[in-house]
């Protein structure tokens, strides 16, 4: 075995010491603004239209093409 002051022991597995609390922080901050981002999304998508619009123009399809077989 080498006795140096500067050696390393590589015979244990270094332990992780799980994610930071900044890091927990932010991602629960994101998830949760996307949330809030959806919902308003949802509740506020009603908010100035007029179903169905009387402005709405009401032109004729033109007819489909013959279908070559």
């Amino acid at each position: 075995m080498i006795e140096h002051q500067d050696y390393i022991d590589f015979s244990h597995v270094p332990e992780s010491k799980g994610i930071t609390p900044v890091v927990q922080w932010v991602l629960y901050t994101g998830i949760v603004c996307i949330f809030l981002v959806g919902g308003f999304s949802a509740f506020l998508s009603g908010h100035g239209h007029m179903w169905p619009s009387n402005t709405t123009l009401r032109e004729p399809l033109p007819p489909l093409p013959p279908i070559s077989q």
